[in-house]
């Protein structure tokens, strides 16, 4: 009920900041973002302490200097000759407007530059996101599960294209019976995923990858598809993914047009899978609000989030390149120098045998094809460059790089090779050598050069975002973000995911050794989904003398204790540390910003009392000493 909901926000921003003071100036973007949600809820209400004696005397003392310096025109010497009526004016002004402006002035500028930041993480966790490696390279089909109750748990198998091969609802609520009946269509979906990664995996017997969505009935949806893999005797790799966002793009325009004989409940389930096997070009579909990325991104406009989101999903397309004849519209039109307008004719005018026919669309002059094409790639043409990343006009260049060391595109990784570090030391006659033929500077030659082993290896650029380190062929890469000692830790059990049953669990002792999956960086901590209806918070205090919160990664697999839960709130620990639970905050009363529980009576304004805004019914406050700004 919504009289719930309000209790629930009550309780999160007043334990919080029912009782928190501190000094304006020391408050930082993240507590000044979460107060100011809590005052627009009404579970907050904020007051400021200010000295309105000493700011009257500085007042008198500043308009007292101002007028000796320029001769008296700022206060008339009459004026000045009667310090009672200077001072009954100045206490005037600043308590019935100056206080007021003062303060609502220094909250906005505070706002405004939480908000900035707020837009900062929004776009550097929309970065790592983008840019987190697919699970498997080469890709391989994965049975996506969207977990439900009374609508059931909607199922998806996807080709390694992310081509749907069936589509599924399987319910299980009820009488036993009906739940044996939902592990039984489970069995047959997993022998038909099983089929197809035969069919397209050169008949490799490979575990089946199932791509779990994390939302309510997750731990429900996992005890069915493994012990439907126990009965058929088939190995499965269950990945739990974040699904923000996906239902929210299943009733756009764009998902219909795509899937328009599919319900949207459908193609939720198609969107968690292909965000498993290519995050890059799916969540760039995601309205940017959606995704469940950043700090306080709700209290953020539309406006900003969007340009964030073109602006990140244009720098990471650059980054990874686009296949031309295969790609959607939503991932074509954040190529570099393409428009939506663009993007669309180019998709009437596939297949493209090589990049060069891009000239022949309708409005994409010679400058447009210079900015777009070093990033649009056209595979099994009769020009093997416009399969890399190598801009046409270093085609000369490459050539020559490509007989001087003698490789060869389509022979797989060169061997032998230096370290990139030292690659302009040890190869320093040919760079330079090269960089005169074709006057360009050295860096462009190695540009190119790295580029062409990157082609030759087939690595995705992708994995130089990550510590992930030489990978063999096909193996999944999410199993290497390990962190935490994940490797001896376990999903969380399915007893425990009930959050009164946690908390009663916790209340013995911190549970450690529990598998999660990080789902969003903030400023203060990394919020880890470990099968509850609720992240837990990795706080920046409990990561541990090595890990860094700039290295952690939007889906990487990490290692953690559960320290404490309360009102639903999870406060986790890194696995390996031996944390233990922190103990209560203590609030500094000496302060600028003053954040109450709602409880006490309003504080009377004027004189030396300072601004309140504080709502009735709430209890008296002790008079503070008062810091000044």
């Amino acid at each position: 009920t919504n009289h719930k909901k309000k209790n629930k926000t009550y309780n999160k921003y007043s334990e919080a900041y029912g009782d928190y003071t501190g000094h304006l100036v020391h408050l930082k973007d993240h507590q000044v973002l979460a107060i100011r949600r809590g005052v627009n809820e009404k579970a907050l209400k904020m007051a400021f302490d200010i000295d309105s004696e000493k700011m009257e005397r500085f007042l008198s003392y500043k308009l007292r200097q101002e007028s000796l310096s320029t001769g008296g025109y700022i206060l008339p010497k009459s004026l000045v000759q009667r310090p009672d009526l200077l001072k009954d004016a100045i206490h005037d002004a600043w308590t019935r407007l100056l206080r007021r402006r003062g303060t609502t002035r220094l909250w906005s500028e505070k706002c405004q530059e939480g908000q900035d930041r707020a837009c900062q993480v929004f776009g550097d966790n929309l970065r790592r996101a983008l840019l987190a490696p697919p699970y498997s390279i080469p890709p391989r089909p994965v049975l996506a599960l969207d977990p439900g109750f009374a609508a059931g748990i909607k199922c998806a198998i996807l080709d390694v294209d992310g081509g749907v091969q069936k589509l599924d609802t399987v319910k299980f609520v009820g009488n036993e019976q009906r739940k044996q009946a939902g592990v039984e269509q489970l069995e047959k979906l997993l022998r038909q995923t099983q089929k197809v990664v035969q069919q397209q995996q050169l008949g490799q017997q490979l575990n089946v990858t199932i791509a779990l969505g994390n939302g309510h009935g997750s731990q429900e949806c996992r005890e069915l598809i493994q012990q439907a893999s126990t009965n058929a005797n088939i190995p499965i790799d269950i990945q739990l993914f974040n699904e923000a966002g996906a239902s929210v793009w299943s009733v756009t325009e764009a998902a219909q047009l795509e899937f328009p004989n599919e319900p949207p409940a459908a193609i939720a389930a198609i969107s968690i899978g292909r965000r498993l096997q290519n995050p890059l070009f799916e969540l760039v579909k995601v309205p940017p609000r959606s995704l469940g990325l950043g700090m306080y991104q709700h209290d953020l406009s539309e406006k900003e989030l969007d340009e964030q989101l073109d602006a990140v999903s244009i720098d990471a397309v650059a980054t990874v390149g686009v296949v031309v004849n295969s790609c959607s519209l939503e991932i074509l039109q954040k190529v570099p120098g393409l428009s939506s307008s663009l993007a669309q004719k180019i998709l009437k005018a596939r297949p493209l045998r090589q990049r060069s026919d891009l000239l022949e669309v309708s409005g994409l002059g010679p400058k447009t094809f210079e900015n777009c094409a070093g990033f649009v790639r056209v595979a099994d043409g009769p020009e093997e460059l416009d399969d890399t990343l190598i801009h046409p006009e270093s085609y000369d260049l490459a050539r020559w790089l490509l007989k001087n060391f003698s490789w060869k595109l389509n022979e797989g990784k060169a061997s032998n090779l230096p370290a990139r570090n030292d690659w302009k030391t040890v190869w320093n006659d040919p760079v330079e050598k090269a960089a005169a033929k074709f006057q360009v500077s050295p860096d462009r030659v190695l540009a190119v050069m790295e580029n062409l082993v990157d082609s030759m290896s087939k690595e995705d650029p992708r994995l130089k975002n990550t510590n992930i380190g030489e990978l063999d062929s096909g193996q999944p890469h999410g199993s290497s973000l390990l962190t935490g000692m994940v490797e001896s830790c376990k999903p969380l059990a399915g007893e425990l995911s009930d959050m009164s049953r946690m908390e009663a669990a916790v209340d013995a002792g911190p549970i450690r050794g529990v598998v999660g999956t990080v789902r969003n960086v903030a400023d203060f901590g990394a919020f880890i989904d470990i099968g509850t209806e609720n992240d837990g918070l990795l706080h920046i205090s409990k990561l541990g003398p090595n890990l860094q919160l700039s290295n952690i990664l939007i889906g990487q697999q990490i290692g953690i204790d559960i320290l404490s839960v309360s009102n639903g709130r999870i406060s986790l620990g890194l696995h390996g540390c031996n944390l233990q639970p922190s103990s209560s905050r203590t609030s500094n009363s000496q302060s600028l910003a003053k954040v109450s529980k709602k409880k006490g009576e309003d504080r009377a304004r004027g004189g030396k009392r300072s601004f309140s805004t504080v709502a009735s019914g709430t209890r008296k406050k002790q008079k503070t000493s008062r810091n000044r700004r």
